[in-house]
């Protein structure tokens, strides 16, 4: 069953690009890129570098997991735990871990490097989801999980439930759509809705040092990462990337030698 449900994320990952694709093509929630078309070019060419990135480094991902698992090493192998509460405690470790990792990338000047490319989008849009520098994507999906599988002791259905989930919300909360006022209001209590996660791309410092968590919004309720504002109150992007030359891929995957850090 969890095989097949890992066999099956590409699947799911294309077909929540196109469904959200195409729900923002005929109910937009912001106003739309200017040149969308050449907008949506870069951007997909930028993830089609990332999913390529993403899954050769998964390969060490997977290798990391299995020897944790086979060699009881991390966290949870250390207490007396039945098998659910160990799954859902693997889940909530993830995305507690994601969450530090993520804070770090904007506290530490060379994962902001990298990182920024991410943020540079003014007019966030189905294809800004996967727009990660392939660098980044190395020392995230890479250096990240592979060092977290075993130091949590994280089972592969854990892993397995938890990537999943992620992947649906990476692509759902970037998207140019708008969920119904009461499933916003309520669900942002536990997930990270696009509502919610939109925020974490203005433009404004204050704002974009917020709003870490990938899943879960209990992180950044706990440590007081988040603010009250709408995403129609804010403009997104990053000041420095304001050019249009600075909108294309190959401007995006060398900045991070070129430009200066916040």
């Amino acid at each position: 069953m969890i095989q097949k449900l890992a066999d099956l994320q590409p699947v799911i990952l294309f077909g929540m690009l196109v469904l959200m694709y195409s729900l923002e093509n005929v109910f937009p929630y912001l106003a739309k890129p200017v040149n969308k078309k050449k907008h949506d070019i870069q951007n997909l060419i930028l993830t089609l570098i990332a999913i390529l990135f993403n899954a050769a480094v998964g390969m060490g991902v997977v290798t990391a997991l299995q020897y944790s698992i086979s060699h009881h090493i991390g966290i949870l192998y250390l207490l007396p735990l039945p098998v659910w509460l160990s799954v859902i405690l693997g889940m909530l470790l993830m995305d507690l871990g994601s969450y530090g990792f993520h804070n770090l990338q904007h506290k530490w000047p060379l994962l902001w490097r990298f990182h920024r490319v991410h943020h540079s989008d003014l007019a966030l849009n189905t294809t800004s989801s996967l727009r990660f520098h392939p660098v980044e994507v190395v020392l995230t999906q890479g250096l990240y999980f592979s060092v977290a599988v075993m130091v949590f002791g994280v089972s592969m259905v854990s892993f397995t439930i938890y990537g999943t989930i992620a992947l649906i919300f990476v692509i759902m909360q970037h998207s140019n759509i708008r969920l119904p006022n009461f499933i916003e209001r309520y669900a942002r209590y536990i997930f990270s809705t696009p509502g919610w996660h939109k925020i974490h791309h203005s433009n404004e410092q204050k704002y974009t040092d917020s709003h870490y968590g990938d899943v879960f919004t209990f992180w950044d309720r706990i440590f007081g990462t988040w603010h009250r504002i709408s995403p129609d109150e804010i403009e997104y992007g990053l000041k420095e990337f304001n050019e249009p030359k600075k909108q294309t891929a190959g401007y995006l995957l060398k900045s991070p030698f070129i430009q200066k850090t916040k």
